[in-house]
């Protein structure tokens, strides 16, 4: 029963509620119109749908309908609508509201580049609906919706996402839950008419589910093959929360292994019958943010929902056990995988969080318990929320995870963060500098506090507060209300809630072993009380001395800009500087990322003329960088030290064909001065030290002595690039022997001394400013002379020949690879190389169809492209597909039948799509400071791959179908295929 939902001249479907809910409670029997005044009765067991007309009759079941369902079933939407809190009046364009049926809806519009627009459905069933030994039912639904509709081939639904910036094989659209299912589409630049096509598809994911046999057979397969891999992607999070912080579990056995064993008998009927008792209107929520028209939204809703038929009643689920963990002591239990989990708890009951001093203390209690696991881990920026809703329980989490041999370390470092907590709070010196950290996370959601802030984070916080019950703030006015809650706190006021939040009597310590390791909970509780008696918080009773160290020296002052050059990335100016003395700076000067300024720095060619540029070359470099001493005397910090003193975030450092590079994170202009001048003060002063150098080769042979499963990848890349010195840094063993102290010191003095250096800021950092502090530190250094080699002195990349290579290798695993790589066959040019990631993206998708009937190998494709990184630019798209040696021959045979049919499945749809994917992943760059800094880093040995950016954006890479199809015939051909199959001995 398939047709339009209005009425009249718009098709509206008339029939009798009472026929259609004894179809329904059939099972096999449909309804369609046979004309304005009829209704049709027909038989088709592979098609559903759930809308009504709003006649009188039906609008008294409908209300009797909604009492079942809240007598009978339960909704974990049920909670409070609208989600505003006490006295907070909605925003401008923001609608909350809820249709005849139960249909519930919100529209938060916000800000937004490219006009992207997010939407979420939320449907309350999840694996707590799953009937009883039929594990995998959830999951199976949005495989078939996604998979196509009455409305949407899978090749619409395809090419909708890829030419609106997703993903076709992301599996992140879809979420199931403990006790709901959330559908995601994230329009990053919506075509047009593609809000309204979205909406459409979400209403027949709610009205329509198509249950094709042969279809079905080959979702259950996938399912189960996922299972299989035991990566505990069928275990919800919710189930985990609920299992560390109560006695008792009622689904804690619902994750992999029983996927696995009960979805081979779940059957199609079974599919059928869950979607008709849970997918019903009053089990859902939409939720929309982004740049969008209300009252077009409000309209869509009421015609792709509003005629969906409430539930008629539903088993209710079973209640959760009341017994929470025990405080106050360590408890222990046997983990669902070779890794030890560490949680610590603290429960607060009976929260409310509409009540404002409930709320409050909410966020308090994330501040504190974010920063407790930071601490805890030695890290330096807050992460994810430490505070979770479990129906009027609040409870603060800090986890760990790691091997078992880390567990009493781990054990250890969170213990005492949490009695360092729980007797000093935190330092008073460094008080206002953890808050100003917490509330800088605002930037990180909220689009009205920096517009660079995808709407897909709104709404997924909305997703939050409904199913939580989380009062939703958003915007400034969040921001001011986190301002009012975190600025006026005290070191007074904190020690106080630390003494409460982090007394251990109050505390639940939770460890999981892997098994067959005896440790106790009385064995690991003896140590820890043990160890609680030597710990060492002199630094606390004796005050902060906070530690400067001077770093305010540089080469001189001085130093001329030889030339400037202007230009625009999108809304960005781009300014570019060159120094007479060979140093280049770039600023992509921008205030879309508010409290946040990038700093990168480059010198030198890298590996590129190394003798023996190995992976091993790589790693030790990246070690080594941050623990390099700077300054003079007894007492120097290393880098990582500089850097942190001066609160530099993320410091990375490393060594690519490219360069060797050091990158951060400030927060304002101050600290990009602060970075550079830390970083003359490592090209004058640091040495390479040798007790360091040895230890951390030591580590990289431990390293390398369990790293044993890509043996058969290296022989893989040895056999297509073996002729190709530039990419050895990628396939070749870790030679260890070959990284000699001597060598490398004098590597690093050669590539500091005559290196050239280039610059890259992203951020909201004033020109002059900028050119000040280079000339302070860099302005005045000797001429840079060594630059990297000009593509034009490069030779051109040799690929391995066309043909078959066959190796083995020796493994424990026993999986291998079939690879096929095609060079690219035009002449290269921007618009070429670009041309290459279409046919990635429509490959992929090719692939994964024609291996529908074997989901095993289906899950193991991979499709890349290749050789960005290499001078000059010469792309090869690569296809990969995983399996064991008895699959071998039948993964390759099937793979060459989905190559040769590439050419003739494109149609003019999905290469529009694919092209249209590209170019929003182009516009994606300017979302992002550290592929800004991509693009521009190394301007002066590279080819122009800004520029390239910048035409490609402009003008887009559009060709006709019929030039794509005699592009494709050529490059995946048998005469430019190089396949390589490599399997375990």
């Amino acid at each position: 029963m398939r047709g339009s939902k209005a009425d009249g001249g718009s098709g509206r479907r008339v029939f009798d509620s009472r026929v259609e809910l004894w179809a329904r409670n059939r099972g096999d029997w449909g309804l369609s119109s046979g004309g304005e005044d009829q209704v049709c009765l027909s038989f088709n067991p592979m098609r559903f749908q759930k809308y009504y007309t709003p006649s009188a009759f039906f609008f008294v079941i409908s209300i009797l309908l909604a009492f079942a369902s809240s007598a009978f079933g339960r909704n974990v939407f049920e909670g409070r609508w609208p989600l505003r809190p006490e006295g907070v009046p909605a925003a401008e364009g923001e609608v909350w509201g809820e249709l005849p049926n139960g249909f519930r809806y919100v529209v938060v519009p916000t800000d937004a580049p490219g006009g992207a627009v997010s939407f979420r459905l939320l449907v309350g069933a999840g694996r707590a609906e799953e009937p009883k030994g039929k594990s995998g039912v959830s999951y199976l639904v949005p495989e078939l919706l996604f998979g196509g509709t009455g409305d949407f081939t899978r090749e619409q639904i395809v090419s909708f996402e890829l030419a609106n910036g997703m993903n076709p094989q992301s599996s992140s659209h879809a979420e199931v839950e403990l006790d709901y299912t959330v559908y995601r589409i994230d329009l990053e630049e919506p075509a047009e008419g593609a809000l309204k096509t979205a909406m459409r598809l979400l209403g027949d994911f709610a009205g329509a589910l198509e249950v094709e046999e042969k279809v079905f057979e080959q979702a259950r397969s996938t399912i189960e093959n996922q299972a299989g891999y035991g990566l505990s992607r069928f275990e919800p999070q919710r189930a985990r929360r609920e299992f560390v912080l109560r006695r008792s579990n009622l689904y804690s056995e619902i994750g992999d292994i029983a996927v696995a064993e009960q979805i081979k008998s779940v059957s199609s009927d079974d599919v059928r019958a869950y979607w008709e008792n849970w997918y019903t209107p009053d089990r859902m929520v939409l939720a929309i943010s982004g740049l969008v028209e209300s009252a077009d939204i409000e309209a869509w809703v009421t015609e792709q929902f509003g005629g969906l038929e409430p539930s008629s009643g539903a088993a209710p689920l079973r209640s959760p056990s009341g017994k929470f963990r025990g405080v106050g002591d360590i408890e222990t239990e046997k983990a669902k995988s070779a890794f030890a989990n560490l949680s610590v708890s603290h429960l607060s009951h009976g929260q409310d969080l509409f009540d404002p001093a409930a709320e409050a203390r909410y966020y308090r209690t994330d501040f504190l318990g974010r920063y407790a696991q930071l601490i805890a881990v030695g890290g330096s920026r807050f992460g994810g929320p430490a505070v979770v809703k479990h129906g009027s329980t609040v409870a603060m989490l800090i986890t760990r995870r790691g091997s078992v041999l880390q567990l009493l370390e781990q054990l250890v470092d969170t213990d005492k963060a949490v009695h360092r907590l729980n007797r000093y709070g935190i330092r008073a010196q460094e008080l206002e500098k953890v808050k100003s950290d917490y509330l800088d996370l605002r930037y990180l959601y909220d689009s009205e506090l920096g517009t660079m802030a995808w709407p897909g984070l709104v709404a997924d916080r909305l997703v939050r507060s409904v199913v939580d019950q989380v009062p939703f703030r958003h915007g400034a006015a969040f921001g001011k209300y986190l301002d009012r809650l975190i600025s006026p706190l005290t070191y007074d006021e904190v020690l106080g809630l630390c003494e409460e939040l982090f007394d251990v009597k109050k505390l639940s310590y939770f460890v999981e072993l892997p098994e067959g390791f005896g440790l106790t909970s009385k064995t690991i509780a003896k140590r820890m009380k043990g160890m609680r008696k030597g710990y060492d918080f002199t630094w606390e009773q004796a005050g902060e001395v906070k530690q400067q160290w001077d770093i305010d020296v540089g080469f001189g002052s001085g130093g001329m800009v030889e030339s400037t050059e202007l230009v625009r990335f999108g809304e960005y100016p781009i300014l570019q500087y060159e120094f007479s003395n060979n140093i280049r700076l770039n600023l992509i000067k921008t205030d879309q990322f508010p409290g946040r300024v990038r700093v990168h720095l480059g010198i030198g060619n890298g590996m590129t003329g190394l003798e023996n540029p190995n992976p091993g070359f790589k790693a030790l470099t990246r070690a080594l960088l941050p623990k390099m001493k700077v300054g003079v005397g007894m007492q120097t910090p290393t880098m990582s030290e500089v850097m942190e003193a001066k609160g530099l975030e993320n410091l990375e450092a490393g060594v690519n064909l490219d360069q060797l590079f050091w990158s951060a994170h400030g927060r304002d202009e101050s600290d990009v001065a602060d970075f550079m001048s830390a970083l003359v003060l490592w090209m004058v002063t640091s040495e390479l030290d040798e007790e360091t150098f040895t230890t951390e080769v030591e580590n990289l042979e431990k390293f390398v002595e369990q790293n044993v499963t890509s043996k058969g990848a290296r022989k893989v890349d040895e056999l297509l690039f073996g002729n190709e010195d530039r990419m050895r840094v990628f396939y070749d063993e870790e030679d260890l022997d070959a990284l000699d102290f001597a060598g490398m010191r004098e590597w690093l003095f050669g590539v500091r001394e005559g290196g050239y250096i280039e610059i890259t800021v992203v951020g909201d950092v004033a020109p002059r400013t900028l050119l000040r502090d280079v000339r302070k530190t860099f302005g005045s250094a000797p001429v840079r002379v060594g630059k990297v080699h000009q593509p034009r002195h490069a030779k051109p990349v040799k690929w391995a020949d066309a043909g078959v290579a066959r190796a083995t290798f020796d493994s424990t695993v026993e999986s291998g690879y079939v690879t096929m790589l095609f060079p690219q066959v035009e002449e290269k040019s921007c618009e070429n190389d670009m041309r290459v990631n279409v046919f990635r993206t429509l490959m992929a998708e090719h692939v994964r169809k024609a291996l529908a009937e074997y989901p095993r190998l289906r899950e193991s494709i991979e499709v890349t492209v290749i050789g960005e990184q290499m001078i000059p630019l010469s792309n090869a798209l690569k296809v990969q597909l995983r399996c064991g040696s008895d699959q071998a021959e039948l993964a390759e045979t099937k793979l060459r039948e989905a190559v040769e049919s590439f050419s003739a499945s494109l149609t003019p749809e999905l290469v529009a799509a694919a092209e249209r994917s590209v170019w929003v992943d182009l516009k994606r760059i300017a979302r992002n400071a550290s592929q800004m800094v991509f693009v521009l880093n190394q301007s002066q040995g590279k080819p122009n791959i800004f520029r390239c950016v910048l035409d490609a954006v402009e003008n887009g890479i559009s060709a006709d179908l019929e030039r794509y199809q005699e592009l494709a015939a050529r490059q995946f051909s048998a005469e430019n295929a190089r396949v390589v199959v490599v399997m375990p001995e």
